[in-house]
């Protein structure tokens, strides 16, 4: 409970930061109103309805490809900058709906998600009673993040007259297609891997960028939004002079926090840690993967052998550990 009142906190504050600003007011104003409209129909009333919360992934990478075309309407100028910021959130957004269109394409979410029925767990383990409140409040949690935090490097980068590149937005560029490329790799490899989302393999997925990171897909993605902060860090300083010093400060502080709450998220909250958790029960060879493999940086594999080791130690005709370990 007490990590919930900290993000509804720390959120209005945000908010409150960008509204008492004149130069981020209009564009904050009108993402919040689309976001609602959005999140609402698409996710909130469905998981009401439903008891599922899968809903949600579909109205997320639709928020984040209405932050792109805001950015095109709020924009001061049309400049090379806010183009180029305006396009990197609408093809993201636009390529997170078609992988979630392929994810649901052999059934239209007859069952929840893993990375949501692991927030049960969570839930359940931290003894938050009331499951509709409690997918509700999942569902706010990326709903005001579209609204805040999540929507900081859009609305400042649209602040910025100035024409031309500075040298730190050439280089989140470069940052920003080299992860593009990336995680879009790696969501091939894995597809072709599995021969569609659709596939129940047991096999682990070890092959190309899968082979240096557990998780390459949510490595790219983090690096995207990185890119996109480090994008805004110009805009934001050229913002300073025109602002309020209280509010300048919150949301500048709030875009550098933004690189190391998207990794939070990629890797705590609906990324690596909940999909290993089923992966583990599933797939008997992944323990062995997690030993040799990163979780979330690309690098070098390492030697182990975690399930001859487990092995060596058991007493001769158990099935202790192996049992375990198939799930």
């Amino acid at each position: 409970m007490r990590e919930r009142v900290v993000w509804i906190v720390s959120v209005l504050i945000c908010l409150a930061a960008l509204l008492t600003n004149p130069a981020t007011r209009e564009f904050t104003l009108w993402n919040l109103l689309v976001q609602a409209a959005i999140f609402i129909p698409s996710a909130c009333i469905p998981a009401w309805r439903t008891n599922r919360m899968s809903y949600v992934d579909f109205a997320w990478p639709a928020g984040v490809l209405a932050l792109g075309i805001q950015g095109f309407v709020f924009a001061a100028e049309t400049t090379p900058l806010t183009i180029i910021g305006a396009t990197a959130f609408t093809l993201t957004g636009l390529r997170l709906m078609y992988w979630g269109c392929l994810v649901v394409k052999p059934g239209w979410l007859k069952e929840e998600f893993p990375r949501y029925q692991y927030q049960r767990l969570v839930w359940e383990k931290a003894g938050l009673s009331g499951e509709r409140l409690n997918l509700q409040y999942g569902i706010s949690v990326q709903a005001t993040a579209n609204m805040s935090y999540f929507a900081l490097p859009s609305i400042i980068i649209a602040t910025n007259p100035r024409g031309g590149l500075h040298p730190v937005e050439i280089a989140a560029i470069v940052l920003w297609l080299a992860a593009f490329v990336y995680e879009s790799v790696a969501d091939v490899q894995k597809a072709r891997f599995l021969g569609g989302y659709a596939s129940d393999s047991r096999d682990v997925c070890d092959t190309g960028l899968w082979r240096y990171s557990r998780h390459p897909n949510y490595f790219g993605q983090w690096a995207q939004w990185s890119a996109a902060v480090l994008l805004a860090v110009p805009s934001a300083i050229a913002l300073y002079e025109r602002s309020p010093v209280v509010s300048w400060v919150i949301t500048t502080v709030g875009l550098l926090f933004l690189v190391r709450a998207i990794y939070t998220v990629m890797v705590y909250y609906s990324g690596a840690v909940p999909a290993e958790h089923y992966s583990v029960l599933k797939r008997p060879a992944y323990r062995q993967y997690q030993a040799e493999v990163n979780r979330f940086f690309p690098g070098p594999r390492r030697k182990s052998d975690l399930l001859q080791e487990e092995a060596a130690v058991l007493p001769h005709g158990s099935d202790h550990g192996l049992g375990r370990l198939g799930g």
